[in-house]
């Protein structure tokens, strides 16, 4: 499958970062950037935005653990993560040999929902230890 192809008939700008490795960004209403990654693995494509919030203080890394277990239990497609270093990213992965561009798409638009709608949130769940917030 033709990746950069993909990302140009969703009218999206990316750079090639290595062989089988894309980098792209976007921005939410607050105009905070975020940094998407796409690699294409053997059998399957990775997709990832991060660091989707600051490092997380030590005094919040709990909460915020918690609360991102809770919301993989409520989101679609995608999937909250923490690296070895402590950064959160959201991920998805859709298998190469049933990738379309309308499978595509439909992932880039819900890393892009998801990160919209919970980004700010996670950010102050992660640096911010008197915030709160309930999934509901």
């Amino acid at each position: 499958m033709d990746i950069p192809a993909l990302f140009d008939r969703y009218e999206w700008g990316y750079e090639t970062v290595d062989a089988g490795i894309w980098r792209s960004s976007f921005a939410d209403e607050q105009d905070e950037e975020f940094d998407l990654y796409v690699a294409a693995g053997e059998d399957w494509l990775h997709f990832a935005v991060t660091p989707l919030t600051p490092s997380p203080a030590l005094e919040c890394r709990e909460k915020l653990t918690l609360l991102l277990l809770r919301l993989n239990q409520t989101v679609r497609l995608v999937r909250f993560a923490i690296d070895d270093d402590g950064d959160v990213m959201l991920l998805a992965d859709v298998p190469i040999a049933d990738l379309s561009f309308t499978l595509f798409a439909a992932t880039l638009d819900a890393l892009i929902h998801y990160t919209r709608e919970l980004g700010s949130v996670l950010a102050r769940t992660a640096t911010d230890p008197r915030f709160e917030f309930s999934v509901s």
